[in-house]
């Protein structure tokens, strides 16, 4: 176990129940290196943990770890950030698994080391002990800086390949999901250069099928906002998730409307709920006009009214639409209080007028998914 000097006595219940947890988590995702099927994986000898029902309206923030191992995943930082979250309203945690390829063009996916595993693994235990929905995310870094969306192959048996190596990725994170009881999984996020393509519904339906063999929560996949429309793959998901970093112009009130209504009309189009995975904005001047941005590419230049404003616009407008089944901020440090954290002008809400504005609107209570 990781962390023990944050962990209950090892004579305690918890703590017993959490080593078996862990123990049962740790033989899933050593079968799911073995294609994942539940052939190779056998009879299961504990149950997984009960999955905490996915919210009517997701009032959600999704929690990503900090460089230091003794204030990420799993630790008694990222727990006491849970529990502030759970003071401003938030019913959902998403938590990020990172997969990665070494260039834009490599035909190799490689996942998470065992230690970090571990830690996600106990992310989503937390979460779940203190009575949140869990959203686990598997994203794909590239380390030379390409985009994930630019992700292609002309090629096929490097695109074979690629596809190949990818449903192992996303097989792991399946094992993961259901060995601590998440209760949703995204399949993919912004893959846009292959999302519109026929030959993705084949592709992403034999990565689908495989998870589904041995997870059994709710699916989504979350595509890039201008990626959306195009996904030929919405039949096979649960929820059709968005990233939904949409210009929100001329101003954050009319672009956040204008969007409520786009939302609306891709969860009419695809006949499914759609759930924004991940929507932020940077407390930088005028972040709504292009918040995919991230701080390192911008001039350090602090504009907390310009954040709320923003998130204000669209926690009015999004939460309530039709169709919409909730929001997901992005992003929270586990340690959200360490100016190492991020930048001061990043999309961290906390600490800044935009914490209020959440608080406000999550508090709120919602209306009922059959009066939407």
């Amino acid at each position: 176990m990781r962390r023990l000097a944050n962990s209950p006595p090892a004579w305690s219940v918890p703590a017993v129940t959490r080593l078996v947890s862990a123990a049962v988590g740790l033989l899933l995702l050593v079968a799911s290196t073995a294609r994942c099927s539940p052939a190779s994986m056998g009879p299961r000898e504990t149950p997984p943990p009960e999955k905490r029902a996915f919210p009517a309206v997701v009032k959600g923030a999704t929690l990503r770890a900090v460089g230091d191992d003794r204030r990420g995943y799993g630790t008694r930082t990222a727990r006491q950030t849970m529990n502030r979250l759970r003071d401003l309203g938030v019913n959902t945690i998403g938590v990020l698994l990172q997969g990665r390829m070494t260039h834009g063009q490599s035909d190799e996916v490689m996942g998470a080391s065992r230690g970090e595993l571990a830690a996600v693994g106990e992310a989503l235990d937390d979460a779940r002990d203190l009575g949140f929905a869990t959203v686990l995310v598997p994203h794909l870094y590239i380390d030379d800086g390409t985009w994930r969306g630019y992700v292609s192959f002309k090629d096929p048996k490097r695109a074979k390949r690629w596809w190949e190596t990818y449903a192992d990725f996303v097989g792991t994170a399946a094992a993961l999901g259901e060995a601590h009881g998440a209760s949703a999984l995204s399949v993919g996020v912004e893959l846009k250069a292959m999302s519109s393509d026929p030959l993705a519904l084949v592709r992403m339906g034999t990565v689908v099928s495989r998870v589904r063999e041995i997870y059994g929560g709710l699916l989504t996949y979350s595509a890039n906002w201008d990626e959306a429309e195009n996904v030929t793959f919405w039949s096979l998901v649960d929820l059709v998730g968005v990233n939904g970093y949409y210009p929100l112009v001329p101003t954050p009130e009319r672009g956040a409307e204008q969007t409520a209504r786009r939302l609306r009309a891709l969860a009419e189009s695809t006949g499914k709920e759609v759930l924004v995975v991940e929507v932020g904005y940077r407390s930088s001047p005028l972040s709504y006009v292009r918040p995919w941005e991230w701080p390192e590419q911008i001039e350090a230049q602090v504009d907390e009214a310009s954040q709320a404003k923003a998130w204000a616009a669209v926690l009015t407008h999004w939460l309530p639409a039709p169709g919409v089944r909730g929001l997901m901020a992005w992003v929270i440090p586990t340690d959200p209080d360490d100016p190492a954290s991020e930048p001061r002008h990043g999309f961290n809400p906390l600490n800044k007028q935009a914490e209020q504005v959440l608080a406000e609107a999550f508090r709120k209570e919602s209306p009922t998914s059959a009066s939407r």
